[in-house]
């Protein structure tokens, strides 16, 4: 019996709904639920960093999200109440900058919203009871608000349902780490009187670390610590006179906190599976991983992972790439978890510490630090994710070109742009869209000298494009002939040399936009070769 959904998505957080947006760009059925019946209406994580946003922008339209955030565009440190150094986000090399400040809740709104407007529903108050998986299919025991139960088979089950992951639990997958020793305290209020011009400020003293964040017209978000005896002592969230308290104690003497939003207390936990996938079901977010939120990691990660596996999926709903290619998502993103669960791990402690030497290094480093451009760009890079990168994975293939230009298999490739043979722009990530890997050739001048690649292109045409690009100067444009229908056209010469696109050469383009692998020659069996091994059941 055919079935009504490939994919059951358990979760509509901002993960649920990244990978919901990405499956339904890509023609893949699914059903999304949660056990909530209505969206959470707490700020919650605070930032789109940009990479997310590029990758959004496969799969929806992410003006909306700039229109209602707002730019992360300067950070402030400071020292008892001094500024010691600061960190200028705004970035002109990228299509959607750093990233955006915008609540949670804002971000779920904006995605269900594109959903909506797709045709597609959150199944809200329905709650995934158990599962098990059998004859390549997971079978599904769903039970709604209304005491109804019913039975759903899928071929895969996501669990995007957060740290206490009932699809987790239920394949006693085990969630080792560690928690935090201190408490800490959020409040979303109103702030007056002397407050940093920056979208982002750090005050760093020795009593403790205390954080802002402007991400409304009035409104930000304080964030402090201390330390926690018990790590198991009860929650009592913070009045508004002790976050005033925390505010002047730690160098923000005049400022005034007013009409509070939310006021809670949170406790950091670093954990993650060791596996994201048992047969077909995949873990995404913190059903996977949980860690410090320094550096506003932690959504962003999650919807990352969501737009890793998606292709992915779709390509295997398609009838392309076996176990190799599902598994290279937990290979893939296993990697990344483990680095951003050290790194923000990391950071916490630096700015946590009570030690007056560590804290006299960590103030001294900062202020020399920050005074260097090469270092901002590479705080901006690595915070807005357009570092991220797989280069150990098992999906990348050989590059054999002689010129790189610093991008390598595995890399993120930036979104190139060019005139299209109508002299209309065009940009690789429009071409992308739809779980498309882009075949990326430069002039060549004739016809690619593959049948092996041709005929399986050909009979992968819903997952393979082929786009030629030249550095052709305009007087001589008239002389270059290509067949009707071809995708490319006319490339900045100075464009390709930075890209590493010299002479003749190609790159193959995975659907999330990472090189896959590249060749320098008009031979393309290299990328046949990669098809036949990944794509190729």
């Amino acid at each position: 019996m055919a079935r009504e959904h490939e994919v059951l998505i358990c979760g509509a957080g901002p993960v649920g709904l990244s990978l919901a947006a990405q499956l339904d760009a890509m023609g893949i059925s699914f059903m999304i639920i949660d056990k909530n019946v209505q969206r959470s209406d707490k700020s919650k994580a605070l930032v789109l960093w940009g990479r997310s946003l590029e990758l959004l922008n496969l799969c929806m339209d992410v003006q909306p999200f700039l229109e209602v955030g707002r730019p992360v565009c300067q950070a402030k440190v400071f020292e008892e109440g001094r500024e010691i150094g600061g960190i200028d986000f705004v970035s002109k090399t990228t299509e959607f900058g750093t990233g955006v400040l915008l609540p949670q809740n804002q971000t779920e709104r904006l995605m269900e919203q594109h959903l909506t407007q797709r045709g597609q529903t959150v199944r809200r108050g329905v709650e995934l009871v158990s599962f098990q998986q059998r004859d390549h299919q997971v079978a599904c025991h769903l039970k709604h608000g209304s005491g109804a139960e019913e039975q759903v088979d899928f071929k895969y089950l996501i669990g995007c349902d957060g740290a206490h992951s009932i699809v987790r639990h239920t394949l006693g997958m085990s969630f080792p780490g560690r928690k935090d020793c201190h408490r800490w305290v959020l409040a979303d209020v109103r702030l007056d009187g002397e407050l940093p011009d920056a979208d982002v400020a750090a005050f760093w003293s020795r009593t403790g670390v205390l954080l802002l964040f402007h991400f409304g017209e009035d409104v930000w978000r304080v964030v402090a610590e201390e330390p926690l005896g018990d790590p198991d002592a009860p929650r009592v969230d913070p009045s508004l006179e002790e976050i005033e308290n925390l505010l002047h104690k730690r160098g923000a003497t005049k400022v005034r906190a007013s009409d509070p939003g939310w006021l809670a207390e949170f406790r950091i936990n670093e954990r993650k599976v060791e596996n994201y996938r048992k047969g077909g079901v995949f873990l995404a977010g913190d059903a996977a991983h949980v860690h410090s939120p320094a550096g506003g990691q932690g959504m962003n990660t999650g919807i990352q992972d969501a737009c890793n596996l998606a292709w992915k999926i779709a390509w295997n709903v398609r009838g392309m790439g076996g176990n190799p290619l599902l598994d290279s998502y937990s290979e893939e993103r296993s990697r990344i978890g483990e680095m951003v669960v050290r790194t923000t791990s990391r950071v916490t402690r630096m700015v946590t510490t009570r030690s007056r030497l560590l804290q006299r290094l960590r103030n001294t480093v900062a202020k020399v630090a920050l005074r260097f451009e090469w270092i901002q760009d590479l705080a901006r890079r690595n915070l807005a994710e357009y570092t991220v990168r797989y280069r150990g994975s098992s999906l990348n293939g050989p590059d054999l070109r002689r010129h790189h230009g610093g991008v390598r298999c595995g890399d993120r490739i930036p979104n190139i742009k060019w005139v299209g043979f109508d002299r209309q722009p065009q940009s690789l990530y429009q071409h992308l869209s739809g779980a498309k890997a882009v075949l990326l050739t430069w002039n060549l001048g004739q016809a690619v000298g593959s049948e092996g690649w041709q005929t399986l292109s050909d009979s992968r045409s819903p997952c393979l494009l082929k786009i030629e690009l030249n550095a052709t100067p305009a007087a001589n444009e008239k002389e270059i002939r290509q067949a009707d229908g071809d995708v490319g056209g006319y490339m900045d010469a100075a464009g390709m040399e930075a890209m590493g696109m010299r002479d003749q050469g190609w790159l193959l383009i995975r659907p999330d936009g990472y090189l896959a692998v590249a060749g320098g020659t008009s031979d393309m069996q290299t990328a046949t070769d990669w098809l036949n091994r990944v794509a190729v059941r």
